[in-house]
């Protein structure tokens, strides 16, 4: 774990110029604080830390289902049911983390508890219980698969380890043509699975599918290294320009979308660190799970389980972007580090009395300095929040100035110098929103960035930029009608008609993927421009 967040922040932050510096960022910097934090507690905090896990859990099924009965709004205006999160899928993905642990209660709540608090175990194990029926009920109103897998595969799993599985299913697979047969029902079986999962919502499968591809580009381009922390963020909407350019007649191109997450912690991880990177990651599965002493500790148990179902939801999503469930994951990770057997030693174990306690003021002075620094991110965005609504009510100038007083604090944040830049140009400051959004192109591409930018080249008459910003956002995502009205705009303004003609016609013989009045209205334009030109 050391030697991949070492390699991590020197790959991302070291050894490359003006990396990208997200929240993402911060999380990252703080997760090896909570890690030794929790590393440090005693073994018997282990009963408790999955008590409140669970209770988190509980906490949010609650919610859940509230938002589902309408006595709280969901955070997300197109989905009925979101718990605290900002969309169902990382809600989903959280009590995917949580159902091992509750799992495990039920399960192992006698050997959990030992001989002086048995009076507990009705409690736990009901509680337990409780919160994974919670679970198996909110689960479908999300509607994410990922979450179901992962909840199947890590039941299996604390199962097969409480109740021995392997040795049953050794003896009933003694023969040859029997391991045969039992491999054969299995592939069927996760074959029949995955069609059914894939057909339940085929486009979302599908869109995945298209960000796997489009990401594929830049693997290649940057194989051993990656391109560091937040790499995928800043250039994955040029990536996807650059397939469409080379496969114009994809199928997938309706699916297309502004894209910020990878739908792959794997590829994420080879996109960003490289093979390296994933060679690191790849060996600390690897000492997770071959693991000698798991039969003998329920705790190590469900943590693997808890492992296993980030693994699976990862395949699928981005936990690597919810920290939540990070700070799930990180603390079953120190379930299995906490037992695992020294393979080797350095002269003095992390486990002596005298180390463990000797690093709680250097834990505390790290607490200390990296709190007034999260303080300050913290109270800086509550001003760029502040600025965002006043540029959603129209008050461009008010807006920028709170974003320049800021912009300290984001200069590396794409989210932010979209906000930033688009703003300046609505306002009319179009020098300075270049800059900005040229600065943003770096952090976070997008078609957001490319119109605000072409709308600005333009405002100053430099036509080819505009051109160049206005085509780049149509190759980003060709299905959608508006970079390409505005590419129509400007060659309609700039006297270039037989190209007007061309990207005209287009959208108008164009059928939206989705109806909307947008598309409606700029059909309706450009069928007045037309006839403008046929009666000169």
């Amino acid at each position: 774990m050391f030697l991949i967040f070492l390699y991590s922040f020197i790959n991302g932050y070291i050894f490359r110029y003006n990396s990208p510096v997200t929240f993402r960022f911060y999380e990252f910097c703080a997760l090896p604080i909570a890690y030794v934090f929790f590393r440090i507690l005693e073994s018997k905090l282990s009963v408790l830390s999955l008590f409140a896990v669970v209770s988190g859990g509980l906490l949010q099924i609650v919610y859940g289902k509230l938002q589902l009965y309408g006595y709280f709004p969901s955070l997300h205006s197109s989905f009925p049911i979101t718990g605290s999160f900002f969309n169902p899928g990382p809600y989903s993905g959280y009590l995917a983390l949580v159902f091992p642990a509750a799992m495990g209660l039920a399960l192992y709540g006698k050997e959990l508890l030992g001989k002086s608090y048995l009076k507990w175990e009705y409690w736990l194990k009901n509680l337990g219980l409780a919160v994974c029926a919670g679970i198996l009920l909110v689960l479908p109103a999300t509607q994410s698969r990922a979450a179901w897998l992962a909840v199947l595969f890590s039941s299996l799993l604390l199962l097969f380890y409480r109740y021995q599985w392997y040795d049953r299913f050794r003896k009933l697979t003694e023969s040859k043509l029997k391991r045969i047969v039992s491999v054969v029902i299995i592939l069927i079986l996760l074959v029949g699975i995955s069609t059914l999962i894939y057909q339940l919502k085929k486009d979302s499968a599908d869109g995945r599918v298209l960000i796997w591809k489009a990401s594929w580009g830049m693997v290649v381009d940057n194989p051993i290294f990656g391109l560091g922390y937040e790499g995928f963020l800043s250039r994955y909407m040029d990536s996807q320009a650059k397939y469409f350019q080379i496969n114009p007649n994809d199928q997938s191109i309706p699916l297309a979308d502004n894209v910020v997450y990878a739908f792959n912690e794997g590829l994420l991880l080879l996109v960003e660190q490289g093979f390296i990177g994933l060679v690191l990651v790849g060996l600390l599965i690897f000492q997770l799970f071959n693991f000698r002493k798991r039969i003998d500790r329920p705790e190590v148990m469900i943590a693997q389980a808890g492992i296993l179902s980030l693994l699976i939801f990862g395949m699928f999503s981005y936990p690597s972007h919810i920290l939540p469930i990070k700070l799930c994951g990180l603390l079953y990770l120190t379930f299995i580090s906490r037992h695992s057997e020294p393979r080797f030693s350095m002269g003095v174990q992390f486990r002596q009395p005298i180390l463990r306690w000797g690093m709680i003021p250097i834990l505390l002075l790290f607490i200390g300095l990296a709190g007034i620094r999260f303080y300050n991110v913290y109270e800086k965005t509550k001003i760029w929040k502040e600025a965002l609504t006043m540029y959603n009510n129209g008050l461009y100038k008010e807006a920028n100035f709170k974003f320049k007083e800021v912009y300290p604090y984001f200069e590396r944040d794409g989210n932010f110098l979209t906000n930033y830049g688009k703003s300046l140009s609505n306002e009319g400051n179009h020098g300075k929103a270049i800059l900005i959004l040229e600065e943003g192109k770096r952090y976070g591409g997008s078609t957001i960035i490319q119109t605000a930018l072409g709308d600005s080249y333009k405002a100053i008459g430099m036509y080819m930029e505009a051109e160049e910003s206005y085509l780049l956002g149509v190759d980003m995502l060709p299905d959608r009608f508006y970079a390409k009205f505005l590419l129509a705009k400007l060659y309609m303004e700039t006297g270039q008609v037989e190209k007007f003609k061309v990207t005209a016609r287009t959208l108008i013989n164009k059928e939206p993927k989705v109806f909307s009045q947008a598309t409606v209205e700029i059909k309706s334009e450009l069928r007045k421009m037309m006839q403008q030109i046929e009666q000169i």
